[in-house]
């Protein structure tokens, strides 16, 4: 299952990359951040450029939610952190420093307007169908973006519970972003 979580996750991203922004399907994590407290990351993602996404939950904070077994990743030349659900699904963390949150393709999907903290963003239930799947999107700037991809596992449709963890995650990560 996490196998095939990654897998999407990563063929995604690789799109992601690839496309001007313009190319439909599913928008996924693209790279993350740490830290950073400057006016400049307010406003572009050049601040966001050397955060380590495996940073934005801690390891007390991980367990909380029930994950595990936090793993850096590179996908498409951007930094990804994946953990695994003790159980089941997981959770997938990126920031993407090259597109804002209204820059990410979710035709077909619909968006909820959400708070995370005190950051706009918001949220997509089983996108492209996928009831295992909840993201959560937070606006950073009008260039930059945090995304989070919550499964609540392959063989389970209970979109309300990846939904949950992609919302309590996405409330955690804001709470660090400048």
């Amino acid at each position: 299952m996490n196998r095939m979580r990654i897998a999407v996750v990563g063929l995604a991203l690789f799109a992601a990359a690839c496309s001007d922004g313009g190319v439909s399907g599913r928008a996924r994590p693209a790279s993350v951040r740490t830290p950073v407290t400057s006016e400049v990351s307010r406003t572009s993602g050049a601040g966001l450029a050397g955060v380590k996404p495996c940073e934005l939950i801690s390891g007390a904070e991980a367990a909380g939610l029930g994950l595990v077994a936090p793993r850096p990743r590179t996908t498409a030349g951007l930094q990804t952190c994946e953990w695994d659900g003790s159980g089941n699904g997981g959770l997938t963390v990126a920031v993407d420093v090259r597109r804002g949150a209204d820059a990410l393709d979710y035709a077909g999907d619909a968006k909820t307007p959400a708070r995370f903290g005190e950051r706009d963003g918001f949220s997509v239930a089983a996108p492209d169908g996928e009831k295992d799947l909840c993201h959560a999107v937070i606006s950073v700037s009008a260039s930059s973006s945090v995304q989070l991809v919550a499964s609540a596992g392959g063989a389970s449709a209970d979109t309300a519970k990846a939904c949950a963890l992609a919302t309590r995650s996405a409330e955690l990560v804001a709470a660090r972003l400048p």
